[in-house]
């Protein structure tokens, strides 16, 4: 989910800088937002002070500061604070109508961008609901008229709603999110990969070594493909066809964490 990622550790892109009547304090404001962004990486809580600052300083930063201190305070392992702020900055621009001089358009993607790390952010808080919900909302902002232009996006929120429906135990909701990710994009393997996984937990275990094929004619000897083929093996009593895909990753990966997990599957075997 490499988007989604992106969406996490990048700013987003407020529209500071839009109109020609805008004051020297509005261009400031995207600088201390590049600023605190910055801090965000290299030392969260350095981010946290600085947002603080400006969100109670002359100028207040708004949604852009509250979406700094939200990032902040994820990288400080404050999980469910975070997604609270990130919660509480789309419901302040549906109030304002805006998050700054810029578009409708351009804030409809920020609210979709918000809603999608705020669903990151309960997911690591391990409040599936809320996530759930969260990831809901972010599919359901996108508008019609940026749909044909946001396959890659929708791709990426549904493999992600997907496998939070995994953790949730939801497994046939899980296949029809993995579906619908892979209707936007089939050349990719992690949709093919997650829904596999999803088929197996509901013992559908032939339409998972299907799925696993077709992960592996896109990125072969993928070590998660591997790994997921082996646990697959593992549940259809085939410990020796198992124990070879695991091989193959700790032959491969050696010092990878695919190699940690493969190692601990076959320790495994041999309880079994």
């Amino acid at each position: 989910m490499k988007y989604l990622l992106l969406l996490i550790a990048a700013p987003l892109l407020f529209p500071f800088g839009t109109q020609a009547s805008e004051t020297q304090a509005t261009e400031s404001q995207s600088d201390k937002y590049q600023t605190c962004m910055a801090f965000v990486d290299s030392d969260p809580a350095a981010a946290v002070r600085y947002a603080d600052a400006w969100i109670f300083g002359a100028v207040s930063g708004g949604v852009p500061a509250g979406h700094c201190k939200a990032l902040g305070l994820l990288g400080l392992g404050k999980a469910k604070e975070a997604a609270r702020l990130l919660e509480k900055l789309v419901e302040d621009m549906a109030i304002t109508g805006k998050a700054g001089p810029g578009s409708g358009m351009k804030d409809a993607r920020l609210k979709v961008q918000i809603h999608a790390q705020a669903a990151q952010a309960w997911k690591e808080a391990r409040d599936f609901d809320k996530s759930y919900i969260a990831y809901s909302a972010a599919l359901s902002g996108i508008k019609s008229e940026i749909f044909n232009q946001n396959d890659s996006l929708f791709h990426e929120l549904y493999l992600a709603r997907g496998t939070l429906q995994i953790l949730r135990g939801q497994y046939k909701t899980a296949i029809e999110d993995f579906t619908l990710a892979l209707e936007r994009d089939e050349r990719q393997f992690e949709g093919f990969l997650q829904r596999a996984k999803a088929y197996r937990k509901s013992r559908s275990f032939l339409k998972a070594r299907m799925d696993l094929r077709v992960a592996d004619s896109l990125a072969p000897n993928h070590p998660g493909i591997l790994l997921e083929s082996g646990i697959l093996y593992r549940e259809q009593g085939q410990n020796l066809h198992a124990r070879q895909m695991w091989q193959k990753i700790i032959d491969r990966e050696s010092g990878s964490d695919y190699a940690d997990l493969a190692r601990t599957n076959i320790d495994l075997l041999k309880v079994d």
